[in-house]
């Protein structure tokens, strides 16, 4: 029987992909467009790594938190107001992230039954982005 989701489990995923002496920092469950991932922060990169369907290790990519140059944290759009009061009810956040290299990435987090503590992460994500990239733009 596959292992239960939980933010301890992303952690241990992602530990897998950390250098020397590089250390976590946050970790959520995520989606980027039709895909799902778990999402990861750390000292110096922030990672996406694509889980299959099985939610199975797909891909890792990796991008120096020196590279991010603008991080925002939306809450659910007002149109449609259906999308609206579903994502108020699923807490749903969506954090956008620019690169200085012109990366743009969406990633859509919200409130999982199986991953307790996952509705926080954008705002711990912005948190720490602003305490360790000088001069990034930020909004809300």
């Amino acid at each position: 029987m596959a292992e239960k989701l939980s933010l301890e489990k992303i952690q241990r995923e992602l530990n897998k992909y950390l250098q020397e002496g590089e250390n976590l920092l946050v970790v959520g469950y995520a989606s980027l467009g039709l895909k799902s991932c778990y999402l990861g922060l750390t000292d110096r990169h922030l990672l996406v790594n694509e889980r299959t369907i099985g939610d199975e290790d797909k891909a890792m990519e990796k991008v120096l938190l020196a590279d991010i140059s603008q991080v925002r944290v939306k809450k659910p759009f007002f149109l449609p107001l259906d999308h609206y009061l579903i994502g108020l009810l699923v807490k749903r956040r969506y954090v956008e992230i620019r690169t200085h290299s012109g990366r743009h990435f969406t990633f859509v987090l919200q409130k999982w039954p199986r991953v307790k503590g996952n509705e926080t992460v954008a705002e711990r994500i912005l948190a720490e982005l602003q305490a360790r990239v000088p001069g990034l733009q930020t909004g809300s």
